[in-house]
């Protein structure tokens, strides 16, 4: 480029005027351009006249000629040997090199406080808040101006370790929140502040979230070197929490804390092993004994370190007395181990999570069920159809992604699968077959393997996905009969062609999980569908005032703008992210509650981005588009997002 930047002043305007106070610096830059000079300019001779200006002692004046045509390396040069420090940081800003701004950065940091500002002034109007931040950690500098622009910057951290070395603990708390659930640093800093404040609950629970996000990222299970050292980062949050529980008095979990992590302080002589301290004595409190659904023992408990509720299963509890050979022992908890782990890493919601598994010791951890057995569910007269199909959907999604890994179940006893909180069943450890052998005789256990069990397996067969499919359409007849071992025929004749091969003795004619999930698979329109049968009331879409949906559900009004034709559309619907509705009479509408753990958007909140998941309504998006506010969308505790009919139809 030869003619002037539209940036910089154009030669004619280099006069004592843009010489001035704006250009500080040890040199005082000549007050004007010869008339040759600003002739040549006006030619386009801009590198000569620089050079001329440079050798006649005006670097500065030629760093202002190089920079008309945007060369601003050249003027960065000359600004340098000029010690024009300002006009030096914007032209580093201008090409945008690391290197010249740091030097430049450097060079302003050792200047005078007004000299400093200044530049500090220029990188806050090109939104430079790191570099910003950088010249306000001088010693001089204001501590929260400092914060500000390193929070700016988005370096909340940053901002945060600023506040809290000089002296400003809350302000520094507040600099960090909200903190996301992964930011293992920042709630580790967080943690340390709290204790800084004398709240050991708050440090604690701050440095239990930092643990999780760490595991969660794979650093923990990091092996030690090789000499089995732990490097020091993996141990300051480890030593925070193991401060904070001691502190409150939990002196054994600060122990487990800190031998776990493989630190030496507070331990003695005690090793640093990798495995004595995952299996330290004391780590889980015993409250109770359970039904052994494995092999050997059971017990509910709790882990003191994590604080988590689990399930304590010691499989070779039984080993001894009957007398079975060590080694085959061994060799089959080991296989249950194997294949117990590679399911779990799946992740999937419907296979149980394994918190650990030593198969040496024969120690299995769970986490705690909170929801009953499925066997428990199965009992006289059946689960109504829609439920039982839902239920083992469920349970058929978490087998088809593990068959697609070439793992097997081998062992769907309705004693080992329990439901979580939400009523869904989760499959149980993989591979239990392998310690079918340890198991003594159980009444339940035996009715079990003989109504739910392929025939290739009571045969003595090994494990495959097709015994699996056999298992879990057996599951679904117990479920709608009400009894193991269940007629089969005793299921509506359409019912029953969805499984009846599945059913068949020959595994090679048996469909896989997939296919048969796809046929199981059904939406409830109706949230009556998944309960018991109740007798139909008197008066069709008439509600009872003591009836069963009016007592749990909620009656709204439609509003004037909803007119009769527009409600019938609605309600015809059976789009799945409805609110469900129980019950109409007119205008009235018993809509379901919403569960627990559900979050309903502020009404000023942005909710543009939901706007496309009203194209799955179909014919009713444009009915509900003209009334949609943000109050209405909520978020189940699944992570789905409903349309709130409770908000919408009184609009």
């Amino acid at each position: 480029m030869s003619g002037p930047s539209t940036k910089h002043p154009g030669p004619e305007q280099l006069g004592p005027e843009q010489l001035g106070p704006e250009h500080p610096g040890p040199e005082q830059a000549p007050k004007h351009l010869a008339p040759e000079h600003l002739a040549r300019l006006a030619r386009g001779e801009h590198e000569a006249v620089a050079a001329e200006l440079a050798a006649a002692g005006a670097p500065a004046l030629a760093g202002q000629v190089l920079e008309q045509i945007w060369d601003f390396l050249g003027a960065h040069a000359h600004y340098l040997a000029a010690g024009r420090w300002h006009d030096l940081l914007r032209c580093a800003l201008e090409l945008g090199r690391p290197d010249l701004l740091d030097a430049a950065l450097a060079r302003l940091a050792a200047r005078p406080r007004d000299e400093r500002d200044t530049a500090v002034a220029l990188l806050q109007r090109r939104a430079r808040h790191q570099e910003a931040a950088r010249l306000l950690a001088a010693d001089d500098a204001d501590p929260r101006a400092r914060a500000r622009e390193q929070a700016r910057a988005g370096d909340r951290r940053g901002a945060a370790r600023t506040l809290a070395e000089h002296g400003h603990i809350r302000e520094a708390l507040s600099a960090l929140d909200p903190i996301a659930d992964h930011d293992a640093l920042a709630l580790a800093l967080a943690a340390e502040l709290a204790w800084e404040l004398g709240d050991a609950e708050t440090s604690v629970r701050r440095a239990q979230a930092a643990m999780r996000a760490l595991a969660a990222a794979g650093v923990l299970s990091e092996a030690p070197g090789p000499e089995g050292q732990v490097s020091e980062d993996r141990l300051v949050i480890p030593r925070i929490l193991a401060r904070g529980l001691a502190a409150l008095g939990h002196e054994l979990a600060a122990q487990l804390v800190l031998q776990a992590s493989g630190a030496r302080q507070g331990l003695g002589t005690a090793a640093r092993d990798g495995a004595a301290s995952a299996a330290v004595p004391g780590r889980y409190h015993v409250r109770r004994t359970l039904p052994a659904s494995f092999a050997g023992a059971a017990y509910d408990g709790l882990d003191r370190v994590t604080q988590q509720e689990v399930e304590i299963h010691l499989l070779l509890a039984e080993v001894q007395d009957a007398g079975l050979e060590a080694a085959s022992v061994l060799a089959s908890v080991a296989a249950f181990a194997r294949r117990a782990g590679a399911a779990a890493e799946l992740g999937h919601p419907a296979i149980r999570p394994v918190l650990r598994f030593e198969a040496g010791a024969g120690l299995l951890i769970l986490p705690h069920a909170e929801g009953p057995p499925l066997r428990s569910l199965i009992r006289p007269p059946g689960m109504p159809a829609a439920r039982a199909r839902a239920l083992l959907s469920f349970l058929l999604e978490g087998l088809a992604a593990a068959h697609e890994r070439g793992l097997c179940h081998g062992s769907l006893l309705p004693a080992q699968i329990v439901c979580d909180a939400a009523g869904r069943p989760l499959l149980g450890p993989f591979g239990a077959d392998e310690i079918a052998g340890l198991v003594a005789t159980r009444t339940g256990a035996l009715e079990e393997l003989l109504t739910i069990t392929a025939p290739e397996l009571r045969a003595g067969g090994r494990a495959s996905s097709a015994s699996d499919v056999y298992s879990a359409a057996a599951l679904l007849v117990a479920l709608r009969t009400g009894s193991l071992g269940g007629d089969p025929e005793r299921l509506p004749p359409g019912e029953l062609a969805l499984i009846a091969d599945a059913l068949d003795p020959d595994p090679a004619r048996r469909p896989e999980a997939a296919v048969l999930l796809q046929r199981l698979r059904r939406r409830v329109a109706d949230a009556r569908e998944l309960t018991a049968r109740v007798p139909e009331q008197a008066v069709p879409k008439t509600m009872s005032e003591a009836g069963a949906l009016a007592s749990v559900g909620v009656v709204v009004e439609a509003g004037p703008g909803w007119s009769d034709a527009e409600l019938d559309l609605l309600f015809a619907s059976d789009a799945a992210r409805l609110q469900p509705v129980l019950d109409r009479e007119g205008r009235r509408i018993v809509l379901a509650a919403w569960p627990d753990g559900c979050a309903r958007l502020a009404d000023d909140a942005d909710a543009r981005g939901l706007l496309p998941l009203l194209a799955e309504l179909g014919p009713i998006a444009e009915l509900l588009h003209r009334r949609l506010i943000a109050s209405a969308w909520v978020r189940t505790p699944a992570g789905e997002w409903l349309l709130a009919l409770d908000r919408l139809l009184p609009r």
